[in-house]
């Protein structure tokens, strides 16, 4: 038991040497940090393309004179559809509001009743549909098809194509 006990005229060191490895070890983490971050870098992140000059339609067809061929025609017009509210079918109430107007060929009368078909034939289509078949890019990319699908056909060759300007759902 005396040989457990510590003189008192022994000292015992004091750890002063201490300090300075916590600061070479805070030093280690950095350098392994900041080498591990460009090692992922270097590995993990594809290498970027030289930049290139971009050339789009619209400058080449200024330098060549050349129309720029587009989805429609240059002469074709488009005719804007009131905004259409519509109530979807399913447990949790949700309305829909969709904006779209549709591309005509050119000449086709604004005003007649080929825009209240079309929105006729958008709103009995909204109105069977769930929330979960407009949810997601696949739902929405779905709608717009056959959205223009059923334009093309109730235009009989006088509707090129239906633009969505704005859909929100709540």
């Amino acid at each position: 038991m005396a040989q457990a006990l510590v003189k008192q005229d022994e000292t015992i060191p004091a750890p002063a040497a201490e300090g300075g490895s916590v600061i070479k070890g805070m030093i280690a983490a950095i350098v392994l940090g900041a080498g591990s971050g460009v090692a992922f870098g270097y590995f993990a992140v594809p290498d970027a393309a030289p930049a290139k000059e971009i050339h789009t339609p619209i400058e080449e067809s200024k330098d060549k004179a050349q129309p720029v061929t587009g989805r429609f025609p240059n002469d074709a017009q488009e005719i804007a559809i009131p905004s259409i509210l519509v109530d979807l079918k399913g447990e949790p109430k949700t309305r829909v509001r969709l904006d779209v107007s549709i591309v005509a060929v050119h000449g086709t009368s604004g005003s007649g009743p080929l825009k209240g078909e079309v929105r006729e034939d958008v709103i009995g289509y909204l109105k069977g549909l769930n929330v979960s078949d407009i949810q997601g890019v696949r739902g929405f990319q779905n709608l717009r098809e056959q959205l223009d699908d059923r334009a093309k056909i109730r235009g009989r060759g006088a509707i090129l194509g239906l633009l969505i300007g704005g859909l929100v759902i709540e």
